[in-house]
């Protein structure tokens, strides 16, 4: 396009800074879930996942040198796919079009046999696309502007996975579930024990959730495996965030067998470094984000039971939350359907080079 050029950049200053500034022209700030610092880190290189893949940096310019696209070009060893992410782009399809099909043809030469996005680097750093209800996001939620999916369309990508959010009421005080209390009580009466982690126990009980997550995830699409102390690095600060009433843990034998991990909706007060409104949101606690549920294959059936534990945790606080991010098809996806009272829809794509 004329008015337009595709660079690939390495350290240059000015690139970086075009790279990250984007996101604050397209978003308002109530939007924008950008980390900033994280981006930095992966821009050079210096992320504690880094060193699991090479990245390929790209920018759309105007003739001002201004940035109106931009994208990481993700390469992993022993993989015929790449991934792109970090995908951002002005509402302007041929744009998309010229960008996408150039990173494409850069992807070919390099001997790939397709690509799969969004995918920012990694699994563990964020991936899908929101398709529908646009409104202030959500703690942990991939946002984008509306008109990514149609730019990924048009440019010949299709359908790798599809996923869901469940936005849930609050819980009355009324509401049972015969199933999951017998669940919960059955189990009880079997020997597992249900307990919260303390601020005492919290790391050593995130190092046997990572364990878990490592083995239990390992079948999820565009997963790929890291350590477990790399695992403990990403999410260690989790503890200066988290209500330790909302996060349960089942044990057998004194052994850890399920988890469910529950998270204030502190929407993108984080990201945005906001630290007083996270204080008052951790204090007030209005509303939750049911982020991570695990359950040992040993031990089928103790879903429902955690399920039962945070749901009396919601009644209780007079809480409402929302159940993030599940895979199609998934069979906690059906939990607590009594109380859904609307569902978001995210997106992985892929496309196979002829």
């Amino acid at each position: 396009m004329q008015d337009y050029e595709v660079i690939e950049f390495t350290d240059q200053i000015e690139y970086k800074k075009e790279f990250l500034a984007l996101p604050k022209r397209l978003y308002k700030k109530r939007e924008i879930m950008q980390n900033e610092e994280e981006e930095k880190q992966i821009l050079e290189n210096k992320h504690i996942l880094s060193k699991y893949f090479k990245i390929h940096r790209f920018l759309v310019l105007n003739k001002r040198k201004k940035a109106v696209a931009r994208a990481i070009v993700t390469f992993y060893e022993n993989d015929d796919k790449a991934y792109i992410g970090f995908f951002e782009c002005i509402k302007n399809y041929d744009i998309s079009n010229y960008f996408l099909d150039y990173i494409e043809r850069f992807i070919k030469r390099n001997g790939y046999k397709g690509i799969i996005g969004p995918l920012n680097c990694s699994f563990w750093i964020g991936y899908r696309f929101k398709l529908n209800n646009f409104s202030k996001p959500y703690f942990g939620e991939p946002y984008n502007k509306e008109y990514y999916p149609k730019m990924f369309e048009k440019a010949g990508y299709n359908v790798l996975q599809e996923y869901c959010s469940n936005i849930f009421s609050k819980v009355s005080k009324n509401q049972k579930n015969s199933v999951y209390t017998n669940r919960l009580k059955t189990l009880k009466d079997k020997g597992y024990e249900f307990k919260e982690p303390t601020e005492e126990n919290f790391y050593e009980q995130l190092i046997q959730i990572g364990k878990m997550i490592l083995n239990l995830y390992s079948d999820f699409p565009c997963y790929k495996s890291i350590s477990e102390d790399d695992f403990f690095k990403m999410y260690k600060d989790l503890k200066k965030i988290v209500d330790y009433s909302m996060i349960k843990l089942a044990y057998y034998n004194n052994q850890m067998v399920g988890f469910f991990v529950s998270i204030p909706n502190y929407h993108n007060y984080i990201n945005r470094k906001k630290y007083i409104s996270i204080l008052i949101k951790k204090m007030i606690k209005k509303e939750y984000i049911l982020m991570y549920l695990g359950v040992d294959k040993n031990h089928l059936g103790l879903g429902r039971a955690l399920a039962e534990e945070i749901k009396e945790e919601l009644k209780a606080k007079r809480a409402s939350s929302i159940g993030a991010l599940i895979k199609k098809g998934n069979a906690n996806r059906a939990y607590f359907k009594e109380l859904i009272t609307r569902e978001d829809n995210y997106i992985l794509y892929e496309k196979i080079f002829n």
